[in-house]
């Protein structure tokens, strides 16, 4: 409806019944994925928008138990690194950054961005480094200092299908952790009873990623702790000290 605004500015005024969205009610289980998006959004680009939608979207639906979600705890989360990467993909644009890798140490890189993927609790880009000539995948906890786009947009496609050579694999062991009783149901499901410690039941759990049973594990706090591999005991202690070293400040 066309109407005078202010002065002599022509203004349109919309009947809010005509630009309402329908009611949205989603699940348990879909708040709960909800929830761990907007978290892992948190602090970056879309992190107060992600936020906001969460909180009009739970506030208009029908309220009912909570969903469970076992990993539910990670300490992942997005970083400014992977917003960058991320529109550095919609955008088709070149990327540089310093990355450290154990063979050659610390060096630029100059990637055209594919894909970011989230694999064991890590993230990792997919790309084609341009000075070496040859599509490689980046571990984005190796990534030091910013990402910065480089050159024009639009310079180069993005395949349709990635090599499965270049998707980030873990290397499957067994570990073997301590849980409280009545706790640790999601270890429990997946792994096999291998005995007592003291007040603690002993469980033998496949796993693929170290750092994603690293998680899991600190997620219980002290209702878990690692007994093996040593790599594992290892990785969990050093994250709870530098945690503790965070909380006192």
């Amino acid at each position: 409806m066309r109407h005078q605004a202010y002065g002599d500015d022509i203004g349109y005024r919309i009947d809010p019944s005509q630009a309402r969205l329908p009611a949205l009610d989603f699940t348990p289980a879909e708040r709960a994925v909800l929830s761990l998006a907007a978290d892992y959004w948190h602090g970056v680009t879309l992190g107060e928008d992600a936020s906001h939608a969460l909180i009009k979207a739970a506030s208009g639906s029908a309220h009912a138990a909570a969903e469970a979600l076992p990993f539910a705890a990670l300490s992942t989360r997005l970083t400014d690194a992977t917003a960058q990467l991320v529109e550095a993909i919609q955008a088709r644009q070149e990327v540089a950054f310093e990355y450290a890798s154990a063979s050659s140490g610390t060096a630029r890189r100059r990637v055209q961005p594919w894909r970011v993927r989230l694999s064991g609790g890590a993230e990792y880009l997919i790309g084609y480094d341009v000075d070496r000539d040859a599509p490689r995948t980046y571990r984005l906890s190796r990534v030091a200092g910013p990402v910065k786009a480089v050159g024009d947009q639009g310079a180069f496609d993005v395949p349709e299908s990635i090599d499965a050579s270049l998707m980030p694999s873990g290397t499957p062991g067994t570990a073997t952790i301590a849980v409280r009783p009545e706790a640790a149901h999601a270890l429990r499901a997946r792994g096999r009873a291998a005995g007592e410690d003291g007040d603690w039941d002993l469980l033998d759990v496949d796993y693929t990623h170290l750092d994603a049973l690293r998680d899991e594990v600190l997620a219980l706090g002290g209702a878990a702790r690692a007994v093996a591999p040593d790599a594992l005991v290892a990785a969990v202690r050093s994250h709870a000290r530098a945690a503790l070293e965070v909380a006192r400040g």
